[in-house]
């Protein structure tokens, strides 16, 4: 019983210095109203294609493809026309 005694005395004296230093905000009221609008109404969402990691992909395979085509050509033996 003391310790809830202690707890709300501090919580009104924590209360009682916000109070002092905080002071209340008048939003303009057309702010309001578009907030109030915009989160009233439902969002339209856009999605957007991932172009930059296809073709990240596309570069990283034909980088990988041209590079073991260029390894089977230097390595393949060297036929001599007779």
């Amino acid at each position: 019983m003391a310790a809830e005694q202690v707890n709300d005395e501090v919580l009104q004296r924590i209360e009682e210095r916000l109070r002092s230093q905080l002071h209340p905000v008048d939003p303009d009221p057309e702010f309001v109203l578009r907030l109030q609008r915009r989160l009233a109404s439902t969002p339209r969402i856009t999605l957007e294609r991932s172009v930059g990691l296809m073709r990240a992909l596309l570069s990283v395979g034909v980088g990988v493809f041209v590079g073991a085509l260029l390894l089977w050509f230097l390595r393949r033996p060297v036929q001599q026309a007779e």
